[in-house]
């Protein structure tokens, strides 16, 4: 008898799957592959100062960040603000946009795209091409 495949809803912080970057940890909840939801991919990101994610895109997918400690600067496209503890942003698929944390403290922020099940490329770098290059992210 076949393996049965147990959909997985309930998931504890040492169950994610940790993804360590340069001055950033992402612990994943749910994403392709992991989990059972092909309509939302769930991700906690801690970003140390002076760090941060590069201008880039999610040509399918939209996402919302909402921080849960410290702050940090968000570029959405050519507008930038402070998100602090609370705030939020949506960001609509294939939309440029990038964060640095300038702060002293760590920043913890919580992001949701959807879809999870796509075609292409989670994520486009742009950072090196104008005018994003010539934006402080």
């Amino acid at each position: 008898m076949p393996a049965v495949s147990i959909p997985r809803r309930f998931v504890s912080a040492n169950e994610t799957e940790v993804e360590r970057l340069d001055g950033k940890t992402h612990h994943w909840y749910f994403k392709d592959g992991l989990g059972d939801s092909e309509s939302l991919t769930f991700v906690r990101a801690h970003v140390v100062p002076g760090t941060g994610h590069a201008f880039h895109t999610h040509p399918e997918m939209d996402e919302i960040i909402y921080v849960i400690k410290g702050s940090m600067t968000q570029w959405l496209e050519h507008e930038k603000k402070e998100l602090r503890p609370g705030d939020s942003i949506y960001i609509p698929r294939g939309v440029v946009h990038g964060c640095i944390n300038h702060t002293n403290a760590e920043c913890e922020f919580l992001a949701v795209l959807s879809p999870a099940k796509i075609s292409g490329p989670f994520a486009v770098d742009v950072s090196q091409e104008e005018p994003w290059r010539s934006l402080s992210a």
